[in-house]
């Protein structure tokens, strides 16, 4: 019997004695919720939220987040925290008010009402005996001096979630390029963009509405995880079932939580993967295992080549 049971619908990892363990950096109230959420449902994980705001500590309270630490994460300095007309926009950062008024519908929500000083602490001091598995942080441009204060914790880190940005909606804003030759640098493999945000620049509209855009992206979320071929990292505990139970639940790549589960026979000696596929086969998923069929890319190569 398969032993861990009861996250997936039918066919879940049970995690109950070993739950996968988020942090989430900057979790203010959102209003489509958490995108981890089916972990959350699952009751398949413990979430430590960090949030300097505690005017949203009610919100996550009832969003069933475990702990809640009403600090800022940073390099320990003292810093100005622009705090905007829309909540979720205040940043340690200035907003970058050139940019914004180039696209349309954005710099009315960035417009600082009032800036507030505050202390930052680093991630290893605030959290120097934690050992998290999944990071989720959205801080308005200031995610990578976040992580650059959490090495000993980010070397344990099975997945990081991220708000990148692709324009300088804040003033010194690290964009996604920075972000992502950080995190490669620590071992993580780029895997997928989730939600991401459009703007068609300002004094035209989409759709008749000035907050919509085509093909303009400003920002996105990403999802990086450590990189499998590290075996001695995959090799402790049940990173590799967290693993699978994330790429699932969260991102429903059924064919990376294929591939960690194969990853994890291997070091154990288990057969889980086999059943997880035919789960997947029972509910309608058209993923299985098996190797490349050269003789299909021989025919690509040979219709290719009449092009």
């Amino acid at each position: 019997m398969f032993p861990y049971m009861r996250l997936f619908m039918k066919f879940p990892f049970d995690l109950s004695a070993n739950k996968i363990k988020i942090i989430d950096v900057g979790a203010r109230a959102v209003p489509e919720g958490f995108h981890y959420e089916a972990l959350v449902d699952s009751n398949a994980c413990v979430v430590t939220a960090v949030e300097p705001d505690a005017k949203a500590n009610k919100w996550l309270t009832n969003r069933a987040i475990d702990k809640i630490h009403n600090v800022a994460i940073g390099d320990g300095g003292v810093h100005e925290m622009h705090v905007c007309q829309l909540a979720s926009c205040s940043s340690m950062l200035a907003p970058n008010k050139a940019c914004l008024e180039f696209y349309s519908g954005m710099e009315f929500f960035y417009r600082v009402e009032k800036v507030n000083a505050i202390k930052t602490y680093g991630f290893d001091v605030v959290f120097s005996d934690a050992h998290f598995d999944y990071l989720d942080i959205d801080v308005q441009g200031y995610e990578l001096e976040v992580l650059k204060s959490g090495g000993k914790n980010i070397k344990n880190l099975l997945g990081v979630h991220i708000e990148v940005s692709f324009v300088e909606k804040y003033v010194g804003q690290p964009l996604f390029r920075d972000v992502d030759v950080f995190l490669a640098e620590r071992d993580f493999t780029f895997h997928c963009f989730t939600g991401y945000g459009t703007r068609s620049p300002r004094g035209v509209k989409v759709g008749g509405s000035s907050v919509n855009g085509i093909n303009q992206w400003l920002w996105a979320d990403a999802f990086y995880f450590h990189r499998f071929d590290d075996d001695e990292f995959w090799g402790v505990s049940n990173r590799l079932v967290k693993l699978a139970c994330i790429f699932h639940c969260v991102y429903k790549s059924y064919d990376f939580a294929v591939h960690a589960l194969k990853c994890f026979d291997k070091l154990g000696g288990s057969a889980y993967c086999h059943e997880y596929v035919r789960y997947l086969q029972e509910k309608g998923v058209d993923v299985e295992e098996g190797e490349d069929s050269e003789w299909i890319m021989e025919g690509m190569i040979k219709k290719l080549s009449l092009i």
